[in-house]
């Protein structure tokens, strides 16, 4: 398993840059941000502070993600496992960017 630092980076990256990314690394992206979630509490304040950046990005890229991943419908199959309603990663074509930056900020 990759540490929390390498872990970061890899879903700083994949959120910036979503292009080019299959199912399977539209999954892997998600699933390291659970495991990021998991960590929440062992960040410093500037790797909380990189990961809400990150977030960001990976909501004003949500379009583009869901697209990669094959469209909404291959998007949805991804959540087989039922992830909490919580884990707002996992509803991509729900959410926009902007209802993510108001909810986020304050929460």
């Amino acid at each position: 398993m990759m540490n929390i630092e390498s872990l970061l980076k890899a879903y700083e990256t994949d959120a910036s840059d979503p292009n080019g990314l299959g199912r399977f690394e539209v999954l892997n992206v998600l699933t390291n941000r659970d495991v990021l979630e998991e960590h929440r509490s062992k960040l410093t304040t500037v790797q909380a502070a990189r990961l809400l950046f990150a977030d960001e990005k990976l909501a004003t890229n949500s379009e583009q993600i869901v697209s990669e991943c094959g469209g909404e419908a291959e998007f949805i199959r991804l959540r087989q496992h039922n992830p909490v309603p919580s884990a707002w990663w996992w509803f991509l074509e729900q959410i926009s960017a902007e209802q993510f930056s108001s909810a986020e900020i304050t929460s």
